[in-house]
């Protein structure tokens, strides 16, 4: 309960201060977009200070799904540590925002969807090896506009599932339909 009455408390406090600015749709979703690529510019730069900074500060009220292990819902500091070991054993880390929708719910809470591709090499530092990753995901995110910018309160991120030929999707279609 006490969840809800600090989401409710937050959500109170950035009304009063939202309704006094003059930003148009636009500014607010291309404030949103900014904030999509600032995300994935701190992972590509290491700079964990900046990612965990992107998200929304409240154990209880933060969430992520995950296309990586674990699976389960990840509270900040879980998502914030799984986050920093991903990406500090990726090198070269590169990314492609695809088909981004950003949808306003309000002056304050925007929902964001994309298609994400990630690449870069994967480092084994206990082998001194490497391999390259690639990933390509749809992601989901839910800002919340706090302290005057855009933090994620919510994110999801499901890989696409692996492409079967046509002759095997034909297949397996006529086979449901008998």
């Amino acid at each position: 309960m006490s969840s809800i009455l600090n989401f409710k408390k937050a959500m109170g406090e950035n009304d009063a201060r939202m309704s006094t600015h003059q930003w148009t749709k636009e500014q607010l979703r291309r404030q949103v977009k900014n904030a999509i690529y600032r995300v994935f510019d701190a992972a590509k730069n290491r700079d964990f200070g900046v990612l965990a900074a992107m998200h929304y500060p409240d154990e209880d009220l933060f969430s992520k799904f995950d296309d990586s292990s674990p699976y389960k819902r990840q509270s900040l500091s879980q998502a914030l540590m799984h986050e920093e070991v991903a990406y500090s054993n990726i090198t070269d880390f590169n990314y492609k925002i695809e088909e981004l929708k950003i949808d306003l719910l309000s002056e304050s809470v925007a929902i964001a969807t994309f298609q994400l591709e990630t690449g870069g090499l994967f480092v084994n530092d206990y082998r001194f090896e490497g391999s390259p990753a690639r990933s390509k995901t749809r992601v989901s995110m839910v800002f919340l506009w706090k302290d005057d910018h855009w933090v994620i309160v919510h994110e999801h991120f499901s890989r696409f599932p692996e492409d079967q030929p046509h002759e095997e999707r034909k297949k397996k279609s006529s086979q449901s339909s008998q």
